[in-house]
């Protein structure tokens, strides 16, 4: 199910490229535009403006090229550190012989980062999700959190 939020997002944005959570950064400039929600999770390809999303929780593919997990109020609790204005997407990667990972690129700008997640065998990590708790999570590996 897709469902269009506008988010108007506070002053205040998280960066961290080790895939921790980071203290907030007061000069980020706030974030607005017209979100899509395509969902809870994703195993494909989040294209920008694209959001999962989970209660008061989204992960959003930001249109300055970050990776954002936001509390419903807009505050920013973990960024991917990525830059690519205009035309990045955030894409999922995974399978038995490969640790989950998002890969964040950019047509005009080429590979911007990578995010790595886990497997837990037997099991193996088949998306990208956010919970209900506030976790953003690739495979079995929590990435960031609110």
């Amino acid at each position: 199910m897709k469902r269009v939020l506008t988010a108007i997002v506070a002053t205040g944005a998280v960066v961290s490229t080790s895939g921790g959570v980071a203290a907030a950064q007061a000069s980020e400039p706030a974030y607005t535009a017209a979100v899509t929600c395509i969902g809870t999770s994703f195993s494909g390809q989040l294209g920008t403006n694209q959001a999962i999303c989970n209660s008061g929780y989204m992960v959003i593919m930001q249109d300055n090229g970050d990776l954002v997990l936001r509390r419903s109020n807009g505050s920013a609790c973990y960024a991917s550190g990525t830059r690519a204005p205009g035309d990045a997407t955030a894409s999922f990667h995974g399978g038995w012989d490969v640790q989950p990972y998002v890969d964040i690129n950019s047509v005009s700008q080429g590979f911007r980062g990578r995010i790595w997640g886990a497997n837990r065998l037997p099991s193996i990590g088949t998306n990208a999700n956010v919970n209900n708790k506030g976790e953003f999570w690739i495979g079995y590996r929590k990435i960031g959190y609110c």
